[in-house]
């Protein structure tokens, strides 16, 4: 029987495999499985000679959006089996897969989405919706880039950076939502049932829970009833996923729905070896149906 081999898929600015995916590598690699690391972005990568395409790191796809699309575009037209699936992909790209489940009923922060191109009075805006403060990001980031808060005391300062982003990119404008001090649950999910959870916190004086600007993290059990709510956000995907990571704050128990991750969220192995074995297993049990 032939050896299933796998590529992890990195970026040209960061080639090796995540740290977060070591733990995984050397449990395929026990099994006789090998893995490469394989940046999108290297022109020279025959996808074909792989039976699994597994997308982890690819870190830099959200400065590069368009050459990102033509790449999917090229692994679907060759049939290249990716994971998570090329159509969830291109969906989850863009932010404004929120305002479908804003439409449908799901829970999240109060949220305006404005294309490339518009005109956006922030003092105006905050005023009309009565925010005090309010979270302004691209519709295609990662990592909080070009992310930023913004208060009545200091949008005019900000209105500058804001139509500058306008001039380049769809926006979201979000009511700050100030439990995020508390913590973002981040629930991680494999073929869609819960494995295990992180409660990610920022750093005093900031709201970005991520490590790039002095977040900070533990394991933690959620409860029953905020495992049941983001698992019902789920069942929005019709497609099978090997993967979802569901963030999110605790509203007077309510979980608001921030972020869904299908395209290179960390997923927190370490210190949950249940999950690497429950992630290897279900690799090697692939099939076209997850």
């Amino acid at each position: 029987m032939p050896t299933l081999r796998i590529a992890f898929v990195t970026c040209s600015t960061k080639p090796d495999f995540a740290p977060d995916d070591l733990e995984v590598v050397h449990a395929l690699n026990l099994r006789g499985v090998p893995v490469q690391a394989i940046p999108w972005d290297s022109n020279f990568t025959d996808w074909n000679s792989f039976d699994l395409v597994v997308l982890r790191s690819c870190w830099n796809y959200h400065l590069h959006p368009q050459k990102f699309l033509s790449w999917l575009d090229n692994l679907e037209a060759n049939q290249v089996n990716l994971l998570n699936p090329v159509s969830t992909v291109r969906w989850n790209l863009h932010k404004k897969y929120l305002a479908e489940f804003d439409r449908q009923g799901f829970p999240l922060p109060p949220t305006q989405w404005f294309t490339k191109g518009a005109t956006v009075n922030l003092k105006e805006l905050l005023q009309q919706k009565g925010w005090n403060k309010a979270v302004v990001k691209p519709a295609i980031s990662a990592t909080a880039h070009n992310t930023f808060i913004v208060s009545i005391k200091d949008v005019a300062q900000h209105q500058p950076i804001m139509n500058q982003l306008l001039d380049q990119s769809d926006l979201l404008i979000q009511q700050f939502v100030s439990e995020i001090e508390q913590g973002e649950y981040s629930l991680i999910f494999f073929h869609k049932k819960f494995s295990h959870a992180v409660l990610k916190k920022p750093k005093p004086g900031d709201f970005r829970v991520q490590h790039d600007f002095g977040g900070s993290y533990s394991f933690i059990v959620p409860s029953d009833e905020i495992i049941k709510q983001a698992t019902s956000i789920l069942t929005h995907i019709p497609e099978p996923l090997l993967y979802a990571r569901v963030d999110g704050v605790l509203v007077n128990g309510q979980f608001l729905l921030m972020e869904l991750e299908l395209i290179e969220p960390v997923l927190f192995f370490d210190h949950a070896p249940h999950a690497v074995s429950s992630f290897v297993d279900l690799l090697l049990s692939h099939n076209s149906e997850i």
